[in-house]
């Protein structure tokens, strides 16, 4: 029972055989003078301590042959002593807390240590209470913490505990809350009483950020053995929190993107507009009375009483003997034979004065109806008597004409309707109904004239009256239905015909919209914007050429324009529904967006699994008493020898510990290097081709654009034009068919018969009819003003140019919104780490703020795709500066100058730091590290050349900084300085395309921790490629050489780098229990990566994860994340 108040004040307790202190622990006591007072510990802390047996000496481990053999030589008297040769024993440390009744407490997890060969073993992982367990009192002070030593390869899968103890969690408390560095506990073992458990507090608080934002943080700590055994471990932390810039940034630049892919929207919503009232392509009379065009509207319902005509027989096209030729010459035997087959063609003209003589201005065709045949009283649209076609090939569709664009109502299908520009409510001018009789033998040839109706347009003026069914103010309307007679040329009456017509004029003027006003007012001007850059330079020249503020005068086909604008209406809602998210995020405080939600359309914006992490190195806190002043209570108030039965009530608050003074952290880290993580900066939610193809593809294009500009001196677009917009065309009409299925179908027809001349183009002008008369040659002549061939194809690649521009916007918008998330985050991390550092803020001011990029995904299959995304939107960060500014409060984005040549980040700080405009070098080096990847190289994969172009690239915006960085003169060994980059250097150039070529990541990585720059490491998903390299890293910096010596100075540059024992042993811990399983957990809710067995032997041997971490093949499967 004396032990728990030993263990309180810090002291060995008393067990049967006295503790030896180990003389090396004596020996650095000694050498550390007792400080005068020992501040109490920073109160946002985890509690860690480390685990240490002494005197213990387990026995090794026996199989059951050794047990008999032994057995058998002590019977015959040749002693059965554990051979001298005999590994040790495998055993960890089991800490679990219970209570009273020695029953574990279900919400506190059971903690262990690593699995360690030793006889007396020192754990390296820490065992970590937080403060949440602390602080909230989840654990009642009369709790128990037991720990077991167990040997995991005797007593079956649990393995055997072999040594326990306990301390009350009130004296644990005490003694961290009071100064303690040390307690000792002794162990309870059948093998020995000497045994000695001590516990090492680790008095450690995590890094303070003033300026980045963190929350649920985790901090873990390691006491990594010294190379020389007489002095203290290693004392190492590893720390992890998210960071508010994985949803503040987004907000913040997806707003951004929203102002300028909107202006464009505007933009091309103009140029749409504009192009409607220029084709009068309206989805109804009120849209175009709205837009400024009166409605036309004629129905030709039906005739009576017409005259036979001579027929116009002529020879049959085939044999009197084939069936089809004698149903030609005969019919049927039982019908009458009248020879009139009537359809009517509609014609408008429209003179420039009122009473101007009609033939002044051209006559043009609205459309056509069908033909009814052998009758001369024709129900138009009915197609009663088709089957009494002469010819064999019934005229059953209605035509309508591009000229006038005009429809056929769908309520009444006999109706024709068309617009045009309004003036001023005047009319003038006339619509002309020919009624004549198709050719008997061949109805591509000319009809014969039966006779026509014509109404002036100026006799319809008393008829109008206030159009009470329209939407614009004052409009005026005439309906009128009646039988009107047809006359032929000599005035002669031979039938009476059925319209039903409609006029509506709008008070609303034509106008078309200026599109240049429109690019400057909305600035619309999103194909411009630094987002907008390519990554390299040279091709972003060469498309600038293309970049020029819009005319009026540019036009594109309507079916172009309205999927465009429909196009950029969805991006722009998509933009609104993201940021609500953020909006939303923000709110709640949601950061995280695990791997699983890579694919939601929502988020996609956001960057995955974005953490800061750190790995610090400190000294030990100084081995001591408490202060008196945080000396325990008498004993006589509180009892801690459990004597009382009144040890329930006791809480901390009760025991009224003395008031705890400002604190302040006197064991400063004496290192600390921080690194970003994140999955890919890729659009995981848009399957299409990467940002690399799609510049590709606009250079591609522009090219094209350009050689075929060059050898044509006048390019028209391809768009039918009427008159009314700046184009006036004098065209020859062209009659389509009309469809029951949308309105603008016969449009869309139209359009693309004049853009195309394709077969089924050509088949429709065959079974049109032609025009009598008036010396027309036909219906479906080429129009005098279209372009010519090339000019189409000129226009198809200038649509696809566009779209191809807008599709590259959103796509970049969505990664670069992660690439810039990290970017921050780390430019944050690593001020918060030199704010007191004036060289290397001199540094970032001078040549800018370095950020090194370490890929692991390979460049084959989806990945390869993902590394096209990552490597544009990592490179155009180059745009990107920071501004410090203690005047605002958040981050503000904005663009740079009017030449669009990059955005500044307005960062807000405590204090004005004066330091000018921090420019962004951006450097990315990849080489994936998969089973893809092994498979990229063994089939020569195009994406290794892109790896390769990618490294080398970087290496030259490295030697850049490098340069300048040597001008700055902050290197004291100049020397090393200027030899910093050959070994980088020589391993890039000699790439090798069939291996692996890792030595490039871990050699850039200490390049750029040498030159002061930021550290971000991704993979696909952010949690188990990049879970094994950032621990290689932190191993390599903790076993790291002395300054200047470089150890791959002495390598060949194809020669792979050679990882010590000490340093993979001390990653894999890190693997085990470090803060990279808590991601993994985090994201898959198990502590495990989503390798496999197959897929571990797969990845070089210095990233391979313990066996123990990585999942079975079918769970690997079916539990993937991605």
């Amino acid at each position: 029972m004396s032990d728990d108040i030993f263990a309180l004040f810090g002291a060995p307790p008393a067990p049967v055989v006295p503790v030896q202190v180990p003389k090396h622990v004596k020996a650095v006591q000694a050498s550390i003078p007792p400080p005068l007072s020992i501040p109490p510990t920073p109160v946002s802390t985890t509690m860690t301590f480390f685990l240490s047996c002494t005197d213990l000496h387990l026995p090794s481990v026996q199989t059951t042959a050794q047990n008999m053999l032994r057995g058998a030589m002590s019977v015959l008297g040749a002693g059965g002593s554990t051979p001298k040769n005999s590994k040790p024993p495998e055993c960890m440390i089991q800490v679990e807390v219970r209570n009273t009744n020695r029953m574990p407490l279900v919400h506190v997890d059971t903690l262990t240590t690593e699995k360690l060969r030793s006889r007396n073993p020192a754990f390296t992982v820490g065992i970590h209470y937080p403060n949440t367990l602390m602080e909230s009192g989840a654990i009642p002070l009369d709790a128990l913490v037991c720990f077991q030593v167990i040997m995991t390869e005797d007593g079956g899968p649990q393995g055997k505990s072999v040594a326990q103890t306990e301390i009350s969690w009130a004296n644990l408390r005490q003694n961290y809350d009071s100064g303690a560095s040390v307690v000792y506990l002794p162990l309870r073992c059948l093998y020995t009483d000497a045994g000695v458990l001590t516990l090492r507090f680790a008095r450690t608080a995590p890094v303070a950020h003033p300026l980045l934002s963190t929350q649920n943080e985790v901090v873990l700590g390691y006491a990594f053995p010294n190379a020389n055994p007489s002095l203290l471990p290693t004392l190492v932390t590893e720390e992890m929190a998210e960071v508010a810039p994985s949803v503040q940034m987004p907000l913040v630049f997806l707003r951004q993107c929203r102002r300028e892919l909107e202006g464009a929207y505007h933009l091309w919503r103009v140029r749409y507009n504009n192009a409607k009232k220029r084709l009068k392509h309206f989805g109804d009379a009120d849209e175009a009375m709205g837009s400024g065009c009166d409605v036309f509207s004629i129905g030709v319902l039906q005739a009576r009483k017409l005259v036979p005509v001579k027929s116009m027989r002529k020879v049959p096209s085939k044999g009197l003997m084939s069936p089809k030729g004698f149903m030609k010459q005969g019919g049927p035997p039982d019908v009458e034979h009248l020879n009139v087959h009537p359809f009517a063609v509609v014609l408008f003209n429209e003179s420039s004065a009122p009473r101007a003589h009609l033939n002044a201005s051209p006559w043009q065709v609205v459309g056509k109806t069908n033909t009814e045949y052998e009758t001369t009283a024709p129900s138009w649209g009915a197609n009663e008597r088709a089957h009494l076609c002469p010819h064999g090939v019934p005229a059953t569709t209605f035509f309508v004409s591009t000229g006038l664009n005009t429809k056929v109502d769908k309520a009444h299908p006999t109706q024709f309707v068309w617009y045009r520009p309004s003036r001023n409510q005047q009319i003038s001018g006339a619509i002309q109904i020919d009624v004549c009789s198709e050719n008997e033998v061949d109805g591509h040839q000319p009809p014969t004239a039966i006779g026509s109706v014509t109404l002036v347009l100026e006799d319809l003026r008393p008829l109008m009256s206030r159009d009470e069914a329209s939407n614009v103010p004052n409009a005026l309307a005439m309906h009128s239905a009646n039988w009107f007679p047809i006359k032929t040329k000599q005035g002669d009456v031979v039938g009476e015909v059925q319209l039903e017509v409609q006029v509506r004029l709008t008070t609303v003027p034509f106008v078309l919209e200026s599109e240049h006003e429109t690019h400057f007012k909305k600035k619309a001007k999103a194909d411009e914007t630094p987002l907008f850059r390519l990554a390299t330079q040279t091709m972003d020249r060469a498309l600038r050429e293309t970049m020029h503020i819009p005319n009026d005068v540019e036009t594109y086909s309507i079916q172009f324009l309205h999927a465009h604008v429909k196009e950029l209406g969805s991006q722009v809602k998509e933009l609104d529904a993201m940021i609500r998210k953020a909006e939303s995020r923000m709110e709640s405080k949601t950061w995280f967006k695990g791997s699983t939600d890579k694919k939601k359309r929502d988020i996609q914006a956001f960057a995955t699994n974005l953490h800061v992490s750190y790995l610090r190195k400190f000294n030990w806190p100084p081995s001591s008493s408490p202060r008196p002043s945080s000396q325990p209570e008498p004993p006589r108030e509180i009892d801690l020898l459990d004597f009382s039965d009144d040890t329930s009530k006791l809480s901390l608050t009760e025991r009224s510990p003395p008031q705890q003074q400002p604190q302040s952290n006197d064991n400063p880290a004496i290192a600390t290097f921080a690194t970003v993580t994140c999955g890919a900066p890729t659009a995981h939610a848009i399957p299409d081709e990467g940002l690399m193809e799609l510049e590709d593809k606009l250079v591609k294009t522009h090219k094209e654009i350009s050689l075929m500009a060059n050898g044509m001196k006048n390019l028209y677009h391809g768009s039918v034009m009427v008159e009314g917009g700046n184009n006036f065309l004098s065209e020859r009409p062209v009659l389509v068919p009309v469809y029951d299925e949308a309105d603008g179908r016969a449009a869309t027809e139209a359009e693309a018969s004049d853009e195309g001349g394709s077969a089924d183009t050509e088949k429709q002008k065959r079974g049109s009819t032609a025009l009598w008369g008036k010396g027309q040659k036909s219906l479906f002549a080429t129009k005098k003003g279209q372009a010519p061939g090339g000019a189409t194809v000129v226009g198809h690649h200038r649509e696809h140019f566009e779209s191809l521009k807008y599709q590259y916007y959103f796509r970049k918008s969505v990664c670069v919104s992660q690439s810039v998330s990290a970017l921050v985050t780390c430019f944050l991390a690593m001020l918060e780490l030199h704010s007191d550092n004036l060289n290397v803020l001199q540094q970032w001011s001078q040549i800018g703020f370095l950020i090194g990029w370490e890929s692991l995904i390979s460049s084959q299959g989806k990945e390869w795709r993902m590394l096209s995304d990552a490597w544009v939107a990592i490179k155009c960060l180059e745009r990107y500066s920071f501004q410090l500014d203690h005047t605002i409060s958040d981050v503000v984005l904005e663009e740079r100058s009017m030449d669009h040549e990059g955005y500044i980040l307005r960062i807000p700080t405590k204090t004005d730091l004066k330091l000018g405009l921090i420019s962004v070098t951006p450097v990315l080096f990849t080489q994936g590290i998969n089973e893809m990847q092994s498979l990229a190289n063994m089939v020569g994969s195009s994406g290794v050349e892109l790896q390769s172009t990618i490294n080398n690239a970087s290496f030259k915006s490295l030697q850049n900084y490098h340069s300048k960085y040597l001008k700055t003169n902050l290197e004291q060994d100049s020397t090393a300085a200027h030899l910093l980059l050959d070994p980088l250097m020589a391993v890039v150039q000699s790439e090798n395309a069939a291996a692996k070529n890792t030595r490039i990541l871990l050699e850039a990585s200490e390049v750029v921790r040498r030159l002061n720059g930021g550290r971000v490491t991704y993979c696909k998903s952010g949690k188990d490629r990049t879970a094994m390299s950032v621990t290689l890293e932190q191993a390599r910096l903790l076993f790291k050489r002395p300054s200047g010596v470089n150890p791959l100075h002495l390598m060949g540059a194809t020669e792979q780098l050679n990882i010590g024992p000490e340093e993979l042993q001390a990653a894999n811990l890190m693997r085990e229990f470090g803060i990279r399983i808590e991601i993994a957990k985090k994201n898959v809710g198990r502590y495990k990566y989503s390798f496999n067995s197959i897929q571990r032997k797969m990845l070089p041997d210095i990233y391979r994860p313990p066996m123990s971490t990585i999942q079975d093949i079918v769970t690997s499967v079916t539990a993937r994340d991605s």
